[in-house]
């Protein structure tokens, strides 16, 4: 049996599922929009070194073609017998080699270029609007929650009643939080003018100063006696809550914290290492890994359903957008880089939020982190 043979086999199967693996990460890519992908790089490095052992697994062949090919006999000499001709798939094997090297690098180069290689959106089928077979359902929304439309539909609905307005964790580690007030850092126009999605992060810890600041600038209360916040809210009613999935934070063991918005003070619910399960949430995109901390948004639907029926779901992704810009402006005034992520698989981020997805469901992810 020729073990060299089957694991020259072995190599190309690999290569192949390497490859397939970095095509079909690259759609995914493309598909949602993504940015950097955090196992494409590595499935580059996978596809160099498998062509090298394919390489010297056929040396000699290799090594045969080449001297056929280069090295002709003397002219004077009687015409000796020549070797047999290399078969093409000697020629295809320095092709696939080269081949792999510019797939390695283009692996590598892919991130950075998929938005310029993406094709034009007008070259994608753009779904009918309505609620018809093949519609798209966010334009069905659209129409179905106009206000007072139809008026009927608010007689035979059940909107439920008023839950309460803070979500607490009974049992849970409570950590208070450093006063986040006294701090001076950018003017508003000054952040609003530097404010930019940044994705690569240096690994030093998060203070839990900074992290206090975050927090307060997300949701915090700025107005005690009427329990305003410091994002708008649709009829003050606050129906997003705040998660910290900590990697990275001084004193703080990393894992899963509820923001405590009536204490201004975190709630333990997982010590853990929760990069791996963040990034298989995340669709691999490895700032979520890399980030010293990563908040998720959640809403409670019913804290808003109860009062704005149709219009919920419309006041609380704005909300989510009013909170993700005060980070960001945030983090920019503290010199720290932010991102928004909102392409990620929300059942395993539900999952790893302990959330249901139905009563209350993962809506946004934003990573802050130490800029290089």
């Amino acid at each position: 049996m020729n073990h060299n043979k089957d694991l020259d086999y072995l190599v190309i199967v690999a290569m192949f599922l390497s490859g397939l693996y970095m095509a079909t990460t690259g759609l995914v890519m493309d598909w949602f929009g993504l940015h950097r992908f955090a196992y494409h790089p590595v499935a580059g490095y996978l596809w160099a070194a498998l062509a090298v052992l394919h390489l010297g697994l056929n040396w000699r062949r290799v090594t045969t073609y080449l001297r056929a090919r280069f090295r002709p006999p003397p002219a004077r000499l009687p015409p000796a017998p020549s070797a047999p001709a290399p078969s093409l798939s000697r020629r295809a094997l320095l092709l696939a080699a080269l081949g792999t090297a510019a797939g390695f690098v283009a692996g590598l180069l892919a991130p950075h270029l998929s938005a310029g290689l993406a094709p034009h959106p007008s070259a994608r089928p753009v779904p009918p609007a309505g609620p018809g077979p093949g519609g798209d359902p966010g334009a069905a929304y659209h129409q179905w929650s106009k206000a007072g439309y139809p008026l009927a539909r608010d007689l035979v609905l059940d909107w439920g009643t008023q839950p309460e307005p803070y979500k607490t964790y009974a049992g849970a580690d409570r950590i208070p939080l450093p006063n986040p007030l006294g701090y001076h850092g950018l003017s508003v126009e000054e952040a609003l003018q530097a404010r930019r999605s940044i994705r690569d992060y240096r690994p030093q810890p998060l203070s839990m100063d900074e992290l206090s600041r975050l927090l307060h600038a997300a949701q915090g209360i700025t107005d005690p006696r009427r329990g305003f916040r410091a994002a708008p809210s649709a009829g003050a009613l606050y129906p997003i809550e705040t998660y910290a999935v900590v990697h990275d934070v001084a004193t703080l063991h990393p894992g899963l914290y509820h923001y405590a918005v009536s204490d201004h003070a975190l709630e333990r619910l997982r010590a853990a290492n929760l990069r791996g399960e963040l990034l298989l949430a995340g669709i691999g995109q490895e700032m979520l890994g890399q980030a010293q901390v990563c908040f998720a948004l959640s809403a409670i639907l019913q804290r808003t359903r109860w009062k704005y029926r149709e219009r919920t779901y419309r006041y609380i992704l704005l909300e989510a957008g009013h909170i993700a810009q005060n980070l960001y402006l945030a983090a920019t005034s503290l010199g720290l880089g932010a991102c928004a992520v909102g392409a990620f698989l929300d059942d395993a981020l539900n999952k790893l939020l302990g959330l249901d997805g139905e009563q209350e469901a993962a809506l946004y992810l934003i990573s802050v982190g130490k800029i290089p």
